[in-house]
């Protein structure tokens, strides 16, 4: 029987084979594809096509394996490969650890974060087979005007869903953080001043500000939780005070 440890290095381990081998497919099927076809575009021409979203899509990633470490623990590996992030995989696994009332940060959340990612994996790429079997017969009743209608609120639903756990303060076994909303006030304020500013560069720099807005966020709500303004309750805590 596997100890915690000899789990998580082996996950770890795995993860990383992973990783490495979906690079190597997404990287291969291009250069399959040039060799086929014989069509092999030049360095250049490579550059000139993609800094546009290198610009953008290389603080986001960074961004993303930053922000969402901390809480995905382990499961990161499988997360980043299948994607759907911000509105399946991050939403379950914090969903997971909530109901299950496990603190965040620990062994048995990485445990749980990694099945309820690994589930949601095998759930969605059931789903998606199924539907691109069943696309064709089903065609008359998704053109439906009552479907496109339903359509437009999958996303917003989604977040909605998603957003009633942030707005919650309690973060999972037992802990109860009051006020920790107002951590992200000076943040929210920053980005909207900058929207105002300038829509196009925050639509083009959003890694970017990512970036600077987590430290803004971390410094800002450490310093009104020295303040008193955010509280931070254990379990131990709100037993002595009943």
């Amino acid at each position: 029987m596997k100890t915690t440890q000899e789990y998580l290095n082996s996950i770890h381990r795995f993860g990383r084979i992973s990783a490495l081998g979906a690079i190597m497919v997404m990287m291969g099927i291009p250069v399959a594809m040039s060799l086929y076809t014989g069509l092999f575009p030049g360095v250049g021409t490579i550059i000139k096509a993609s800094i546009g979203l290198l610009a953008i899509f290389v603080p986001i990633t960074i961004t993303e394996v930053l922000s969402y470490t901390p809480v995905l623990g382990s499961s990161i590996y499988l997360t980043l490969i299948t994607g759907n992030v911000m509105n399946l995989k991050l939403p379950v696994a914090m969903n997971a650890v909530k109901v299950l009332n496990v603190e965040p940060g620990t062994e048995e959340s990485d445990v749980i974060s990694a099945i309820s990612v690994a589930t949601s994996s095998i759930v969605t790429i059931s789903v998606m087979a199924l539907g691109a079997m069943l696309m064709v017969p089903l065609k008359p009743l998704l053109t439906t005007e009552a479907m496109q209608t339903a359509s437009h609120y999958i996303l917003p639903s989604l977040f909605g869903a998603f957003s009633l756990s942030l707005i919650s303060p309690q973060l999972g076994g037992g802990i109860l953080a009051k006020g920790r909303l107002k951590g992200g006030v000076v943040t929210l304020l920053l980005v909207i001043g900058l929207y105002l500013l300038s829509p196009m560069l925050v639509s083009q720099l959003q890694g970017v500000i990512i970036l600077v807005a987590l430290p803004v966020t971390f410094f800002t709500t450490k310093y009104l939780f020295k303040k008193g303004k955010i509280e931070v309750k254990l379990p131990e805590d709100q037993q002595s005070s009943n």
